[in-house]
């Protein structure tokens, strides 16, 4: 391990930059006394926090942006994923300390400060973020997020199975139906609140570039598939790269900073039904997709596509774990779902005065896209998720036998 810079948290306590020999850096909360990482509980997320009492300042090679501060005490640990580490600071707060410091600009400091500004309330209120410049970096390298805890709420996927379940239980599409509005106009106001730094046009550049993607979305699924799933994939490739090809009529497309990653795991909810709260979670953009990829403005369609096809991802977690659920009760169950979440969103973005971000005709594309990226996810991290992406494509693209 390379120790690249440091920075005091609080006596006894310091942040390393490392390098452990891949050339990414990554940011270690360091037990001085101990001479081993800070694990939750000891003080660094806490002295994090903070910092920011201090104010939006440069540290050196570090940078602090504050944008909310209390004074907290007491940490647990909230989970570790394949991306960052997550502990909770007096119940208040949730520190995220990234798994590696990619070279900046990271998208997140941009997208929430843009929410901030114009006070989009749909996600956890940020607190701040610490940055570090390597020498010779261009833009800042994104260590360590602080954003507020929504106390007693349920995540994403839980809840989605949850309503799905009731729903066929109950012999009523009533509740999903309430779903998917209120994620239509979280996302509605979402894509709003970020219009309103700009919507550029897609030029033929922009539609190349959504071709290439589309691209290496597909060979990366196909590299890292084998047997019947590889071949469940390959005898769908030359449908895959037709209809995920730009149409010509999506040249000046309304183009915006998006979310990038959006799906129900990243909805937090808090109580049900009409009092229920969602927010939306993790800014930092797909991160299977090139950091200044992730950066550029997309068809709103990127995200509307992805939390659409999440719902029937849900629908398949629904009927693996418990088979006994009629499979068309299911699926109609999650179709009404998307189907009100697509009106909620089409009828919020208009009302707020943008009515050109609802871009039917680019949601089947994007969902092919997520799709294949199902794949090479199930590949990478979760090889128990591959049952997802097996029943969503064919289901999405059925071959010409497979058709009623």
């Amino acid at each position: 391990m390379i120790v690249l810079d440091r920075l005091t948290l609080a006596p006894g306590l310091v942040l390393l930059v490392v390098d452990d020999g891949d050339g990414l850096p990554r940011p270690v909360p360091w037990l001085v006394d101990g001479d081993r990482r800070a694990t939750s509980g000891e003080g660094a997320a806490t002295a994090l926090v903070a910092l920011l009492g201090g104010g939006s300042r440069a540290l050196g090679p570090f940078r602090v942006t504050t944008w909310h501060h209390e004074t907290v005490a007491g940490e647990r640990s909230f989970g570790v994923d394949q991306t960052n580490e997550s502990v909770v600071v007096g119940e208040k707060a949730v520190v995220k300390w990234l798994r590696a410091a990619e070279p900046g600009p990271h998208p997140a400091p941009s997208v929430l400060d843009a929410l901030q500004r114009h006070r989009f309330d749909g996600m956890p209120t940020p607190w701040g973020l610490l940055e570090w410049s390597a020498p010779g970096d261009a833009a800042p390298r994104l260590l360590a997020t602080v954003d507020s805890l929504l106390s007693g709420a349920v995540d994403g996927w839980t809840w989605t199975v949850g309503d799905l379940r009731s729903a066929v239980l109950d012999e009523s599409y009533d509740g999903v139906r309430e779903t998917g509005r209120r994620l239509g106009d979280l996302v509605g106001r979402m894509h709003a609140a970020l219009a309103e730094d700009g919507v550029s046009a897609a030029t033929a550049d922009d539609l190349a570039a959504w071709e290439a993607g589309a691209d290496r979305d597909l060979e990366q699924a196909l590299a890292a598939t084998t047997g019947d799933t590889h071949d469940l994939l390959a005898r769908r490739a030359v449908a895959l790269r037709a209809e995920t090809r730009a149409p010509a009529h999506a040249l000046g497309t309304p183009l915006i900073r998006v979310h990038g990653d959006l799906h129900v795991g990243q909805v937090l909810r808090r109580g049900t039904g009409a009092d229920a709260t969602y927010v939306v979670t993790d800014f930092d953009g797909n991160p299977v997709v090139p950091t200044a990829e992730r950066l550029l403005p997309q068809p709103p369609a990127l995200d509307v596509a992805g939390l659409a096809q999440s719902i029937k991802h849900a629908a398949l977690v629904l009927r693996r774990h418990e088979p006994h659920h009629d499979l068309a009760t299911v699926t109609a169950a999650a179709e009404a779902a998307e189907d009100a979440f697509l009106t909620s969103y089409a009828v919020t973005v208009a009302t707020a005065g943008h009515p050109r971000l609802v871009q039917p005709a680019l949601v089947r594309a994007f969902r092919l896209r997520q799709v294949c990226r199902e794949f090479s996810y199930a590949a990478a991290h979760l090889p128990r998720w591959f049952y997802v992406p097996e029943a969503a494509l064919p289901a999405l693209l059925p071959l010409p036998e497979e058709k009623p």
